[in-house]
């Protein structure tokens, strides 16, 4: 039996989501981050600290992260 935990996202962010999905071979939001999160973690491609900085305060200024 796997265990399972739930992450909260923004309903403003899981909507985007669900639009950009609209069209792609997913089947709902879940199977789309799992996707996106496998992808990332088995990416060789780095980046900078600066860039995360970057990406970090752009999702903190939209919303998706406080």
């Amino acid at each position: 039996m796997s265990d399972y935990t739930t992450i909260s996202l923004r309903k403003e962010f899981v909507a985007d989501i669900e639009e950009y999905i609209e069209e792609e071979p997913f089947g709902s939001v879940k199977e789309f981050v799992k996707h996106v999160v496998v992808q990332e973690m088995e990416s060789d491609d780095e980046i900078s600290e600066a860039e995360a900085r970057r990406i970090g305060q752009r999702l903190r200024d939209l919303g998706y992260v406080e």
